[in-house]
């Protein structure tokens, strides 16, 4: 059995439009190994963005190098590490799990 596919495919217009042409150049920038993985990323990162903020996904889809301005984004506080103290009794349910499944 295979599983499904789909062909995404657009044309862009290097000559016309700016952001495209940048576009174009950085991909040709790239090995050629690398341009498939980098346009299905750009293509999956645009569509989360629509999704978030699709104001901010159309300005920059009209992006410039020299014209792009990041809006700040929220910082993520990390999470502090868990001491190891903490993870024994989890470990510990672990343990008797894999026992329930494969006794002796």
């Amino acid at each position: 059995m295979t599983t499904p596919t789909r062909r995404i495919s657009f044309y862009l217009k290097p000559a016309v439009v700016k952001s495209e042409r940048e576009a174009c150049s950085y991909l040709d920038s790239l090995p050629a190994s690398e341009r498939s993985r980098a346009q299905r990323a750009a293509f999956l990162a645009g569509l989360a963005l629509i999704k978030r903020i699709p104001a901010l996904a159309y300005s920059l889809a009209e992006w410039s190098e020299d014209e792009i301005r990041m809006p700040p984004l929220p910082v993520q506080p990390e999470k502090p590490a868990q001491p190891a103290a903490d993870s024994a009794p989890h470990m510990q349910q672990v343990k008797k799990n894999i026992q329930a499944f494969f006794p002796k």
